[in-house]
This record gives structure tokens, sequence and C-alpha cells, in this order.
């Protein structure tokens, strides 16, 4: 999906006269005053974005034609990544919410057909820090019915659960799980194999098994489903050996699982696991990981590491002194200003003002300029690390002085610098696979009570569209844990969602 400029967010009637709408829900106070019936408010979600998916279906149909035999099940008929549905109006201007009665969709494809689409389009991509080969490998893996069929499954239900979720389709939720349960099934058959157990199709099988449950992350009671499969993706690693990381496959599949722990442990202040560290270790002795300990710049795998050890310390109250979590924390904010005095000049952006685009359409009147979308991801890791980092010693600053007044105010004004440029940089990935990764960045400027109202809400916001377009209910249900802790001032000047 690709972003279409502003939209009016206020409800027809206004907009039809041109006039500014508050937007007040069920209805607006000018067709109040007005003594009219208001008509109500159209879902910006479906006229908002333009879905590009085809570029990426384009890819895998090809990849398709050119590697699956014959004799095997026939090819994948790609016609478009994203259903098209019918839902209830719930206004006269057609605008749909999720609280709509339940009805019949049409849809024009099979449904396993629409999945397998939805899932190529929205949650994998050919960029770093993968690659078109990678890609290619799993279009051939979901090409040959044998041996693949977990990986099959697991496909095709994680692609019916986002397609449910961006539809609100029970009905869609339901196959889902039914061919969910058939992929755990197939793999722990896997498992059983001495061969297949250590291969690199049941790794990523088990690893998409974990996105499965973070796309349909429901409530947070069940959060144990989704680290069930992050501890089992954890011993398999361990089980393939330092081995694995001799091939780029090997070194991808690895960084793919690394960054779903990490973002668990964040959520839940954990230190990382003892297993991610040993596996980490083998990779830096391997063939493909030596030479990454002198590329420039450094990965900031190890600030993470430090800075998770950090956060649980102080949780479970392992680490009291003030002065010995000022100076770790200090420590760690000089290496990651290292890393980025350390960046070469293509690692450089700009930020300019948005003039081609419709007024108010980037958070701002700004936009980011980056040579790569993985570039910019990494510049969004550092800023969120920065942030929490930051936080960490704006709360164990000395009592109050003149130095330690003038300190806080720095600290204030980075951390809130730090998510201003989060909030910039978001409409470079939405619409697109990358967009989940902005849910870690998003939750931090979202949640921290130091950001200024404008950058909160809008970070909630951003959380809540990726939810809806790229299916990824966890997005959603953290924008509606959050947005219940915001407390929008009596005069402020806002930033709302209309804006991106």
């Amino acid at each position: 999906m690709v972003y279409y400029g502003a939209l009016s967010k206020g409800c027809q009637r206004c907009r039809q006269r041109k006039i500014k709408c508050d937007q007040r829900r069920p209805g607006c106070l000018k067709c109040e005053k007005a003594k009219t019936p208001c008509p109500g408010f159209r879902n910006l979600n479906d006229v908002m974005f333009r879905d590009e998916s085809l570029r990426i279906i384009k890819r895998v149909r090809k990849t398709y034609d050119d590697n699956a035999p014959l004799e095997q099940r026939a090819p994948l008929i790609v016609h478009n990544a994203v259903p098209t549905v019918q839902l209830q109006s719930n206004g006269s201007d057609g605008a749909t919410t999720a609280d709509s009665p339940r009805v019949p969709r049409v849809l024009p494809l099979p449904i396993i057909e629409m999945a397998a689409n939805f899932f190529f389009a929205k949650y994998t991509c050919d960029e770093p820090p993968l690659s078109s080969d990678f890609f290619s490998w799993l279009a051939k893996m979901y090409n040959q019915n044998q041996p693949n069929y977990a990986f099959r499954a697991v496909i095709e239900a994680t692609g019916m659960a986002g397609i449910s979720n961006v539809n609100y389709a029970p009905e869609i939720a339901s196959k889902a799980k039914e061919r969910y349960v058939e992929a755990l099934a197939a793999t722990k058959q896997a498992l059983n194999n001495p061969h297949e157990s250590v291969s690199d199709a049941t790794l990523v099988t088990v690893i998409n098994l974990g996105i499965f449950e973070f796309i349909t992350f429901e409530d947070w009671d069940l959060y144990h489903s989704w680290s069930a499969h992050l501890d089992g993706a954890t011993a398999l690693l361990q089980l393939r050996g330092q081995e694995q990381f001799n091939h780029e496959r090997g070194e991808q599949l690895f960084a793919q699982f690394r960054s779903q722990l990490l973002y668990a442990c964040l959520q839940q202040d954990l230190a990382p696991p003892q297993a991610l560290r040993e596996l980490h270790q083998d990779f830096r002795g391997s063939i493909r990981g030596k030479p990454r300990m002198t590329v420039k710049p450094g990965q900031m795998i190890d600030i993470s590491y430090r800075l998770l050890d950090l956060r649980a310390a102080i949780k479970n109250g392992d680490m009291t002194d003030h002065d010995a979590i000022l100076d770790v924390a200090i420590q760690m904010d000089n290496d990651l200003k290292s890393w980025r005095a350390s960046l070469p000049p293509v690692w450089a952006y700009a930020t300019v003002d948005a003039h081609d685009i419709p007024a108010g359409s980037y958070f701002g009147g700004k936009q980011h300029v980056y040579s790569s979308p993985y570039i910019a991801q990494v510049w969004n890791n550092w800023r969120t690390q920065r942030i929490l980092v930051n936080r960490i010693i704006f709360d164990h600053q000395p009592p109050y002085d003149t130095a330690s007044r003038s300190q806080e105010y720095f600290l204030l004004s980075l951390i809130q610098e730090l998510s201003v440029e989060i909030c910039i940089s978001a409409p470079n990935f939405l619409g697109k696979p990358r967009s989940t990764t902005l849910i870690w960045p998003l939750l931090v400027v979202a949640q921290e009570p130091l950001n200024l109202y404008n950058e909160r809400s809008w970070a909630t916001e951003v959380l809540r569209h990726i939810g809806s377009v790229m299916g990824v209910r966890r997005a959603s249900l953290l924008a509606d844990d959050i947005s219940r802790t915001i407390i929008r001032p009596k005069y402020h000047t806002v930033h709302n969602f209309r804006n991106l």
C-alpha cells in the first residue's frame, strides 16, 4: 500500500461544504448546530492508500514459473494480493468500522491463493537484511508440495490471519487457525526426523509460526504462545550448530529470529537468554561472522544486549545504586554516539520540507530522504536505543541543583528530538513489509511520558494504521492500550493521522 495524500477526516456534510469539522463522534458539532443529522465519517484506510503489492506478487509468480517442476502441484496463480471484500456501511457515505455487524464477504479468489499472495506481499521482502535469493527460496519452497507441507501450511495460515485482521472476517480467521493447527502437526513430524529437524525449511517454518502468533495476538495473557515458538526456534538454532553460519541463508535466518527474540525481551524487560548470546558468539566465530567484525559501521547488537541487561537488572532490583546505573548508561550512550560518528557518507540522510505533497501530509511538514529502506530501519533502531538509554540517565540523575537541572533539560530535549525523528521517518515504511519494524520505535515514542502529546498521539495512530493495513493485531492492541494513557492537553496544537 502506498500513501495517496492527506485526506479530510471530516464528516460528509462538512467535506461537501468545505468547512472545518470538529470530528466529534458520533455526530459533529457543526451538524448539531445546523440541526441537521450528521451523515457520519468515512474510513480513511479505504481511500488513503493504494495497493502496490503486485510488483512483489509478480516476482513470486516468476519464481514459480522458473523453478516449479511440472510433476508437482500446479503453481499459484496470482491475481491480486489483497482480497476485495464488501463490508456493511455505518453511514450514508459508506464509512465502515471494526464494530460493523458481520456480513458475508465477497471473495473473488480461492482463500488459500489469496493468503499466499498476502503473505509474500506483506510479510517478506527482497531487501537487506534479507536478499533476493532468500525471497526466491521462500517462493520456491512454497511451490513445492513435498517435503515442505509444514511451510506451505504456515504461510497460508499467516496470510489468512492477516486478511481476516484487515477485513474483520471471523470466518477467515477460523480457517487460518485450522491451517495453523495443520502446520503445527506437520512441524512436529519434521522435528522427529533427525535430518529434517535441522534443515533450513524447518527453522523458517518455526520462525513463521512465531509470526502467526505475533499478528494474531489477542490478549497479553496469551503471550506465552508466541514466546514458546521463540524458545523452540532457539533450541533449533542450537541444534544446528556453528555450521549454519557458513552460508548466507543461515545467517539471514538467525538475524530474522534474533530480531523477534530481542523484541520479546524488550516487551517484558527481560535480559537476552544465554542461548542467544552463545549463538551470537558462534556466529562471530564463523566464516561469515568474522568479516562482520571489521565492517563500518559496526553492529549495534552488543549495545542492544547491554541495554536489555540493564533494564532487566533495574526492574528485578539487581541494580539499585544510582551512580552505578548512570555509569553503565552513560557508557552505552557514548558507544551509540561513537557508532553514529563511524558512519560512512552513504548512511547520511536528509530532512527536507515536503513541498510536493499536500500540506500536513508528513509529521511537521518534514520528510526524511534515505539512500535505502534498510538504512532508515537501522537509524530508527539507533534512535530508539538512545531514547531508552537517556531515559535511564534521566531517571537516575542526582538531587536537584543548577547543574542537574541543566542536564535534565538537555536529556528531555534529546528524547523529544529523537522521538520527532522517528515520527518524521514513519512514511518511509508505511504499507510495506518493513513497516512492522516501526512497531518497536513507535511503541517507545508513544509510551514515553516525557514526549509531547503531538508525538505520542501520532505514534499511536501510526501503530493503529499498521494494525489495520498490515493485518498485525498486536500493533492495534498496543495502540488501544496506549491511547487510554495519553491525556490530551486542553490547549495544544495537535497533529493527527490525517496528516500522514
